[in-house]
């Protein structure tokens, strides 16, 4: 018995000894790439200002919707709702380490035969109630890790929902700078169709006093028409970016989007003041991928100490008579700890081998969230610095042809210019500004890329 003894204090102090190679390095500092590699102009390590969507240099119109939007949206809110119930679930696994307490009332009939009696047959008691108690306790620290994991878990989803409303917000910032823009350009189109047919009437008049030929008519027709196939396509697009910002303002079938603005009167933000390696520390994602990771751990270590000995409490209590209304004719009461020493479990020593295996899957996609999440940031500036180099040409060259078409108007008012190369022109000009206005909708949606990318998400209040 000495030497029984001897061999579970043996299997305790093994069982204290956890085995630290399943614990890997989650610092990201040993990842993160420095920020003077990025292509950004700033470099301020000392800035602790904090930035949130709402501080971005756009229009206060799109915070009103984009407010509407979190508290109308279905979709959102059933991320909202997500929340709740991974922490509603993270109790499951980790209540078995909780005092439990039950009891059972059962009606059987029987009969039995034992040496007490001296082998003579009676009848068992029809009614039978019992009460068991039970409570494992925690030596190891194997139920402690569990409740680590489900904090981890829960932090998960709470990046998980912070990712999906930085989605959600700048995928409604997009719609909505996109619709502005349609509206104004589908306007453009009308009004070069509006030009086009007065200088082809007066292209027709030409003809029909013989100082045109037909060919001029043709052409003239034909780009008509292609307006008119441009202006179709425009209000396609607008019908379906309207019916896709209306969803996401939770009512797809809404007749107007409130808080419209010009766009063509909103000025192009500059780059987030936020360093890339700030950023990478706080992105949503990565964070939800590093509480993962740790939950892991936590769940895998759980799994090595569940290969040894655990201890419990145990109290049981049995009541059995043949009439409700009298005592008890028997009743049991045992009660005392409980050693579960599993020599030899496959089963749990294989999911101690998944467990492991999956923490090295997760360490994995950890680092290559990272790696994604740098690859983002770089090429978002990239793009960014790229389109407004192409909008300050884009709109200086609208701008000369604005100039043109101011003096195409002095020279068609003294009666050297025609009135067909007036409208002309004038045209050619619209097309030029309708240019500079889609590479304006490009500086914006850089700009939306590069600041979530950089993490810069909504502020709840």
């Amino acid at each position: 018995m000495k030497l029984f003894f001897h061999f579970i204090v043996l299997l305790f102090i093994a069982g204290c000894v956890s085995d630290q190679a399943s614990l890997i390095n989650i610092s990201k500092e040993n990842y993160l790439p420095k920020d003077q590699l990025f292509s950004t102009d700033y470099n301020d390590p000392n800035n602790t200002y904090s930035l949130y969507f709402q501080t971005l240099s756009l229009n206060d119109n799109l915070f009103r919707i984009i407010d509407l939007a979190l508290k109308e949206n279905p979709l959102w809110q059933s991320k909202l709702a997500k929340v709740e119930y991974v922490r509603a679930k993270s109790g499951y696994l980790t209540d078995e380490s909780s005092l439990k307490l039950n009891s059972s009332v059962g009606l059987m009939s029987g009969k039995e035969n034992s040496r007490e009696s001296g082998f003579k047959t009676q009848s068992v008691p029809d009614y039978q109630t019992n009460a068991r108690l039970g409570w494992e306790i925690d030596i190891l620290g194997k139920w402690s890790e569990y409740k680590k994991e489900s904090v981890e878990t829960v932090n998960a989803a709470v990046y998980f929902k912070e990712g999906a409303q930085l989605s959600f917000v700048y995928d409604i910032a997009k719609l909505w700078y996109q619709y502005l823009y349609l509206i104004e350009d589908l306007s453009k189109i009308e009004e070069q169709i509006r030009n086009h047919h007065e200088f082809h009437i007066l292209h027709i008049h030409s003809y029909h006093a013989g100082l045109d030929d037909n060919e001029s008519l043709i052409i003239m027709e034909n780009e008509i028409k292609y307006l008119a196939l441009e202006h179709i396509e425009k209000k396609k697009e607008l019908s379906i970016c309207r019916t896709a910002l209306q969803t996401m303002l939770g009512n797809s079938l809404s007749p107007e989007i409130p808080y419209q603005v010009l766009f063509s009167k909103e000025p192009i933000p500059e780059s987030p003041r936020k360093l890339p390696s700030t950023a990478l520390k706080g992105r949503p994602d990565i964070m939800e991928m590093q509480s993962k990771l740790i939950a892991q751990i936590h769940r895998a270590k759980a799994s090595q100490l569940n290969l040894y000995p655990s201890l419990s409490l145990n109290l049981n209590a049995v009541g059995m008579t043949g009439d409700l209304s009298s005592p008890f004719n028997q009743w049991k009461l045992s009660g005392g700890p409980i050693l579960d020493i599993p020599l030899w479990n496959p089963r749990r020593m294989t999911q101690l081998r998944t467990e492991r295996a999956k923490l090295k899957l997760l360490e994995l996609e950890w680092k290559s969230t990272i790696l994604n999440a740098v690859k983002d940031i770089e090429t978002s500036l990239i793009s960014y610095n790229s389109t407004i180099e192409n909008w300050g040409i884009s709109n200086n060259i609208s701008t000369e042809y604005t100039k043109l078409v101011t003096l195409n108007k002095q020279k068609y008012n003294v009666g050297i210019l025609s009135k067909i190369d007036l409208l002309k022109s004038i045209n050619v000009n619209i097309t030029m500004i309708r240019k500079a206005s889609a590479v304006k909708l490009s500086c914006f949606y850089t700009f939306l890329d590069l600041s979530k990318n950089l993490g810069i998400n909504w502020a709840n209040n």
